[in-house]
């Protein structure tokens, strides 16, 4: 009865569409993205992103690929990749060693999903960001050569879809 009452059955196109409060901000995942990057070497489900952020399992997906334009496992992946890459261009730490930090879990599948989003192995990888990095990399060049060398290499290098 109350049904009947309160809510009109049908509603005129005039009228206007209310809502029960106001929309979610853009960045109202932001938080489990936060936690996730904190536990990148850890098992990181759709689920337990989705408890987290305390939503069911598809309204997170849904807002996830809104808020960030891809789903999220693979903004996962993108985070591990990027994570992997800053450690081989900053630490000496063997590939096993960063395949478990970035949760790839074992070195061979880190390897293989590097090379397929980055173009090189990892090994390869570290040895040409160093060697662009090295003060004395460029000190037998002039600095016009040196400058043109560094951006033919370094457009290798990057992953166009990280």
């Amino acid at each position: 009865m109350a049904k009947d009452v309160v809510f009109a059955p049908v509603r005129g196109a005039d009228e206007p569409q209310y809502t029960d409060g106001p929309a979610a901000p853009r960045d109202s995942l932001r938080a489990t993205r936060d936690w996730a990057v904190e536990n990148i070497g850890s098992s990181i489900t759709v689920q337990r992103m989705a408890d987290h952020s305390l939503l069911s399992r598809r309204t997170f997906i849904r807002r996830f690929v809104g808020e960030t334009g891809m789903p999220p496992m693979q903004w996962v992946a993108r985070q591990r990749l990027l994570r992997a890459r800053r450690l081989l261009e900053t630490s000496d730490w063997a590939v096993e060693r960063i395949a478990t930090e970035t949760g790839f879990g074992t070195s061979a599948n880190f390897r293989a999903l590097f090379r397929r989003e980055v173009g090189l192995a990892p090994t390869a990888y570290r040895k040409a960001r160093r060697a662009e990095t090295a003060p004395s990399g460029g000190a037998d060049r002039p600095a016009s050569q040196a400058s043109a060398g560094a951006g033919s290499s370094g457009g290798s290098l990057s992953c166009s879809r990280t």
